[in-house]
């Protein structure tokens, strides 16, 4: 059987920016910090060329919805106008399930919602082609046994993650992302959060890593 042309998508967990977004504002004592979408795209489309990457073909955020929200609506707008494909998800559909028995109304904390399932689904789904290049923007641990299967099982791939380092869930330090062990590339958006969030988040940890093998500040 002749697998399919490739395919090179650079896929944005929008749950995870949010969080992140939410995560920074508190450190930093501000109301809000607003991602700039559109500098993100910019973003990683140069980071795939500066590291001899294939073009993103497509580029799409996938997003927990409201549908009967407005302003969502108005933001899905935006992302498509910043030149991302739009993948909806109904926001009752990514929570994370509770213990067995339990109900929502049970639990202290408010529900947490996770793309990762779909995305680790996207990943799946690329082993059709011969040399896929993924670009994922999540920060979850949750990817990490689809996208190491992934580039294992098709040694002619590219698999990579693009996200804040200082904002990563510490497993992926663990697994050795930061430090070559794995068969994943990162690109650090650290080192472009002034541009893309109007905060220095290298500056205030007082280093300067490098985006391939550096984020010693953990």
């Amino acid at each position: 059987m002749v697998k399919p042309k490739s395919l090179d998508p650079t896929i944005v967990d929008a749950a995870s920016l949010f969080d992140a977004s939410e995560v920074i504002a508190e450190r930093i004592s501000r109301s809000k910090v607003t991602i700039d979408y559109s500098k993100l795209r910019e973003c990683l489309d140069s980071l795939r060329r500066q590291h001899g990457w294939r073009p993103a073909s497509p580029n799409t955020i996938v997003l927990s919805i409201d549908p009967n929200s407005e302003g969502q609506r108005r933001f899905q707008d935006m992302l498509r106008h910043a030149g991302f494909e739009v993948d909806v998800v109904h926001f009752r559909d990514t929570f994370v399930s509770v213990p067995p028995g339990r109900s929502p109304n049970e639990m202290s904390s408010k529900p947490i919602v996770s793309l990762a399932p779909r995305i680790a689904y996207v990943a799946g789904l690329m082993a059709r082609f011969d040399d896929p290049q993924l670009l994922v923007i999540s920060h979850g641990f949750e990817l990490y046994g689809p996208l190491i299967d992934l580039r294992r099982r098709l040694a002619s791939s590219r698999v990579g993650i693009a996200y804040f380092g200082s904002l990563l869930d510490y497993r992926w330090k663990l697994a050795g992302l930061f430090d070559g062990k794995l068969d994943v590339e990162f690109f650090d958006l650290d080192l472009h959060s002034d541009d893309l969030l109007g905060v220095d988040l290298v500056g205030r940890t007082g280093v300067a890593p490098d985006a391939r093998n550096g984020l010693g500040r953990f």
